[in-house]
């Protein structure tokens, strides 16, 4: 996930119920779903990974249909060596919401990385289907094709 696909989750966070936290002093408010969002996009971009999976998993405990917690969540356990668990959560995070376009990026990678080359390609389309102009969807896609032999198609989505 780059930086702009970081920013853009970040807007699409909705206020929500608060998130009650284990964390937070006596007389301090609990943090929205948004806030929570963004301070976990935070630890994950810093790469403090275990303190972006705690605060997702209370976001889903706030919220256990949150599509943005669920995928970034999915994302640190690919990232963690637990590849069933992560594309599940991508998965169900898709399943909420269809047109996510971050999220059917990074299950292609995650797909990818497994050598699954003809469900990664399928991803990066639905990616692209929802977000045409992702530059890096293009890219991944023209990787994904490229190992596949089809150079044609390659050099069309690199372009």
């Amino acid at each position: 996930m780059n930086r702009a696909e970081r920013r853009r989750l970040q807007k699409k966070a909705k206020k929500a119920k608060p998130v009650q936290s284990t964390n937070h002093a006596p007389g301090q408010q609990a943090l929205s779903i948004e806030q929570s969002l963004n301070l976990a996009l935070q630890h994950l971009s810093a790469g403090r990974l275990s303190q972006a999976e705690g605060i997702y998993q209370q976001i889903l405990q706030a919220d256990p249909s949150q599509p943005i917690a669920m995928h970034l969540l999915g994302v640190i356990a690919f990232q963690q060596e637990n590849h069933s668990a992560g594309i599940d959560l991508i998965t169900k995070a898709l399943a909420i919401k269809p047109d996510y376009a971050e999220a059917h990026s990074d299950l292609g990678n995650a797909l990818h990385e497994l050598g699954k080359l003809d469900e990664s390609a399928e991803s990066y389309r639905k990616a692209l289907a929802v977000k045409p102009d992702s530059a890096a969807a293009h890219y991944n896609l023209g990787n994904v094709l490229h190992k596949q032999g089809k150079l044609d198609e390659a050099v069309a989505s690199y372009r």
